[in-house]
């Protein structure tokens, strides 16, 4: 059982390092930050720079094999509602995610660390945008990103080991999931389906309220 109160930061506060526990931070200078840690290059350099234009080429080369697949999506997020709980929270343990908000606007993603469980002492909240985006790590723990100021759109390619939703239960990578289709799931969307919840009417109290 665990209630917590997350301070909300900026991205544009956090160095890479720092977020590195859950992904990368894409938008921000590559080379303004050196070291080595996942989904991060050592000593990046931008492949052309000018007057005109400054271009990372491949910050995350996506490799064509029969397992893993790319999608190109696009997310329309809207406020939350004040005092509505976050009581769930999702996983994908096969399937890298990017978010970048669109339209010079902002949104608040709620991350935790990969673990079993999303744990509530090692969650944290940003605000990211409008010039930054996240590559989510491998099984990082997110709440769907929600705006702060009205509709915002948000770019979402994905890249992993994809399935597709096809009934109450939905065969891939060798098992059978149960994948009931409606308020979580819908019929052929892509989702990484791996995913577990943790929170209230899941067996525990996971609330979280965003100080801002």
């Amino acid at each position: 059982m665990a209630v917590v109160d997350v301070k909300l930061e900026k991205l544009s506060e956090v160095s890479m390092r720092d977020f590195s526990t859950f992904g990368r931070i894409i938008g921000r200078d590559e080379d303004t930050e050196e070291g080595k840690y996942e989904l991060h290059p050592v000593d990046a350099k931008a492949a052309v720079e000018n007057s005109m234009i400054k271009a990372y080429w491949d910050l995350v080369p996506f490799k064509d094999n029969k397992e893993d697949r790319f999608s190109m999506g696009m997310l329309f997020v809207y406020p939350k509602p004040i005092g509505e709980i976050l009581n769930w929270t999702e996983v994908h343990y096969e399937t890298l995610e990017f978010f970048f908000p669109l339209g010079g606007k902002q949104f608040i993603f709620v991350l935790a660390p990969k673990s079993k469980i999303p744990e509530a002492e090692k969650t944290r909240a940003f605000l990211i945008g409008p010039n930054e985006g996240v590559l989510l790590n491998k099984g990082t723990w997110h709440y769907p990103p929600f705006a702060i100021d009205g509709p915002t759109p948000v770019l979402m390619p994905r890249y992993g080991k994809l399935g597709e939703i096809t009934g109450d239960v939905t065969e891939a990578y060798g098992k059978k999931w149960e994948t009931p289709v409606g308020n979580r799931y819908f019929k052929g969307q892509l989702h990484a389906l791996k995913t577990d919840y943790y929170g209230e009417g899941y067996g525990g109290e996971y609330k979280i309220r965003i100080i801002l």
